[in-house]
């Protein structure tokens, strides 16, 4: 009998769209493998156009809460349809679930299947969340150190979901009789000769939305040098913003004709309509990996609190303009007053890089206020960008490609073969200090977590002493996370320790001291890996301004 994998996928459309590189992966590590999916019924037609999938199952998830909000005296009773519902899952004896969902109740899913593993949120027999798999770990810890991380969702889930592999670029089923009505739609516009370019205007939240009179401006820019057409996709909440770009980009003068799929497609048909695009201009939406599926370039404007590193346009070929701001991307509870970051992205810029993009003028000169990324494939074969224009922070720069291979090297165990950044952190001296304190306390939670691992298996148990323990260990690992918040070199350990910390899966209080005692071992061995890499790189640039002193003196000495 084939293996079977159970897929939780319910949250958004492009998160599953992102699933395709997942999906070919687990045909690599098991050929022949029966995959089922579990999505919101909203999402079931989006689930359609996955290829590699044996069976789609479709829950009203979204109901299912807000009833249990506004009946909270029957959420017993909600519960026991859930598991009537499950029941068929249980018996189909998955040999693996995956949970790309990160909340409790996807969690107690997960865990109700009975799987023989589970990768992703599970839900133990405490009732609390338990995070297997380190890929999955780090995912939680994304939005805490997104500075520096360079790893895309669509890699994420394949090597969290799998494993490494090679490269699978994202892929969609388009119906015969939704491409053969894009094509009718296009054509009942009249020019055929019209280059057509699709457009975003809005997006799941405003802020992370480029200004729709921007829009207007760069369209109408961009119609005055190429014969040029526009389609509107987007749905009716966003239909004001529609109709501001579209106002502006006619009193702006542009002269190329605009048509409106709005509200007037199904997510089948509209991956079909993106298909026959040249381009999508767009901010960070679920069209935007519609539009990577189908083979369509993307134009990704992120600004607000997008991350592209994390759910950027995938695969080789597509450009990301990113404001340069210093607060840009912005945290995800941050509230902003100013949105400076949308006004960096000059229109008449932006126009000048799609001409690039569709192959009508060479690369643009920008001013500065931006940076440019194109998407390509690394040496490891995982996404990731570019810079082609802007220039990125020194410490930006050094520490997101030595992270980039850390966590790569750590949790997969293969060397990367990116190669390392080129000579030393901005930071290197106080970097150093931090991990040298660093390895003293990581020396004392351990010692203390070995304590408490030994006394839990005592009888009498000695509660007073181990509670005595606890404390100490609490303050200094408090103690911990704000000396590692001092350093770029020591903060991205200090986040997986504080969630490691919190996802303990152990049933008793022995199991739980020795799941402590792992994490801390692994932490201090982490640690030790850094400040190892971090003394060499200062030993190294220690006898190169040596060399470089004496040189300096041989010099003022012949002349």
């Amino acid at each position: 009998m084939s293996r079977q994998v159970l897929l939780i996928n319910i949250t958004r459309m492009g998160d599953l769209v992102q699933m395709g590189t997942l999906l070919q992966r687990l045909q690599e590590e098991w050929p022949g493998v029966a995959v089922d999916l579990v999505v919101d019924r909203r999402f079931a037609e989006v689930a359609t156009l996955l290829p590699h999938l044996r069976r789609i199952i479709t829950y009203d998830f979204h109901g299912l809460v807000d009833e249990s909000r506004v009946a909270v005296h029957d959420v017993v009773s909600l519960f026991r349809e859930m598991t009537r519902w499950a029941a068929p899952l249980v018996e189909a004896r998955y040999d693996r679930v995956i949970n790309l969902t990160f909340n409790r109740r996807s969690g107690f899913l997960a865990s109700y299947v009975g799987a023989k593993e589970v990768r992703g949120v599970a839900a133990p027999k405490d009732g609390d969340v338990a995070i297997c798999n380190p890929w999955m770990a780090y995912l939680t810890d994304v939005h805490n150190q997104r500075r520096f991380n360079r790893f895309n969702l669509v890699d994420i889930y394949a090597l969290g979901g799998s494993g490494p592999g090679s490269f699978a670029p994202l892929s969609l089923k388009i119906p015969n009789v939704a491409r053969e009505r894009a094509r009718r739609f296009f054509s009942s516009q009249g020019d055929e000769s019209v280059t057509w370019v699709a457009v975003q205007v809005g997006a799941s939240d405003p802020i992370k939305a480029w200004r729709p009179e921007s829009f207007g401006h760069t369209l109408a820019s961009l119609s005055r040098r190429l014969p040029v057409g526009f389609v509107f996709i987007g749905t009716e909440e966003e239909r004001t913003a529609i109709l501001d770009a579209q106002r502006t980009y006619r009193q702006a003068g542009g002269i190329g004709p605009v048509c409106d799929a709005v509200g007037r497609t199904t997510l089948s048909e509209l991956a079909a309509l993106l298909a026959e695009c040249r381009l999508l201009v767009t901010n960070d939406t679920g069209p935007m990996h519609l539009a990577v599926g189908v083979g369509t370039p993307v134009l990704d404007l992120s600004v607000g609190h997008v991350d592209f590193h994390e759910t950027g346009p995938y695969g080789p070929g597509h450009w990301v303009v990113q404001p340069d701001i210093p607060c840009a991307p912005c945290g995800f509870d941050q509230v902003c007053f100013h949105h400076a970051c949308k006004d960096r992205l000059i229109p008449e810029q932006i126009a000048e890089l799609c001409l690039h993009v569709l192959g009508q003028a060479a690369f643009p000169s920008f001013m500065g206020g931006v940076r440019v990324y194109r998407s390509h494939m690394d040496e490891d074969a995982l996404g990731s960008y570019r810079l082609m224009a802007g220039v990125e922070p020194p410490e930006l720069q050094w520490y997101g490609v030595f992270w980039r291979r850390f966590w790569f090297e750590q949790f997969t165990g293969k060397q990367s073969r990116v190669p390392m950044p080129t000579g030393v952190p901005p930071d290197l001296s106080q970097a150093c200090r931090v991990l040298t304190k660093l390895q003293s306390l990581g020396a004392n939670l351990v010692a203390q977590a070995e304590e408490m691992a030994r006394l839990t298996t005592q009888q009498p148990l000695p509660v007073h002493v181990l509670w005595q323990i606890h404390a100490r260990e609490n303050i200094e690992r408090k103690e911990v996370l704000a000396l590692s918040m001092q350093s770029p070199a020591a903060a991205s350990l200090a986040v997986a320790l504080v969630r490691d910390v919190h996802s303990d899966d152990g049933q008793d209080l022995t199991a739980m001291a020795r799941s402590r005692l792992v994490t801390y071992r692994r932490w201090r061995a982490r640690v030790q890996a850094v400040s190892d890499h971090l003394s060499l790189l200062e030993h190294r640039d220690g006898a190169a301004n040596t060399e470089r002193v004496q040189s300096i003196s041989l010099l003022a000495e012949a002349s």
